[in-house]
């Protein structure tokens, strides 16, 4: 059961390496870079949970 959670915290770890681009490293280039693939895991996740829980 708490293999559900494990998206959550990559989720969350995300946010967290999204800001830390951003905010202090000021880096756009690597931003933009890994933001496409963590929006594609991201979206995976939405959409088999929705199976998952449907």
């Amino acid at each position: 059961m708490r293999y559900l959670y494990i998206p959550f915290g990559l989720v969350a770890i995300f946010i967290v390496y999204a800001l830390y681009l951003l905010l202090i490293k000021k880096d756009r280039e690597k931003f933009k870079a890994m933001l496409y693939p963590a929006l594609f895991f991201i979206a995976i996740w939405i959409v088999l949970y929705y199976f998952l829980w449907k």
